[in-house]
C-alpha cells in the first residue's frame, strides 16, 4: 500500500468520520467485553494506529490540557 494513498484516504475519513458511543440492546449481550486494563491497551493502540495512519504526530500535552470533555454516561 502507497503512503501518499494511505494519507489521502485518512484525510477523507478524517472529514466525515463521526464516533458515537452506544449501549447495546437491553436483549443483546456483548460476547466480547473488554474492560479494565485490557481496555485501556486496546485504547492505546487503536490511538496510536490512528495516528500513525493519519501521517500525524502524537499528542504531547499533560492529562490537564486534554481539548475534550469526558461525561459519565447516564445510568438508568
Amino acid at each position: 500500500m502507497q503512503d501518499v494513498g494511505r494519507r489521502r484516504r485518512a484525510e477523507a475519513r478524517r472529514a466525515r468520520a463521526v464516533l458515537y458511543k452506544t449501549c447495546l440492546s437491553p436483549r443483546e449481550r456483548d460476547l466480547a467485553p473488554v474492560r479494565g486494563p485490557d481496555a485501556v491497551s486496546l485504547v492505546l493502540h487503536l490511538t496510536r494506529e490512528s495516528y500513525s495512519l493519519a501521517g500525524l504526530a502524537e499528542p504531547s500535552y499533560a492529562r490537564e490540557q486534554i481539548p475534550c470533555r469526558f461525561v459519565p454516561w447516564p445510568r438508568t
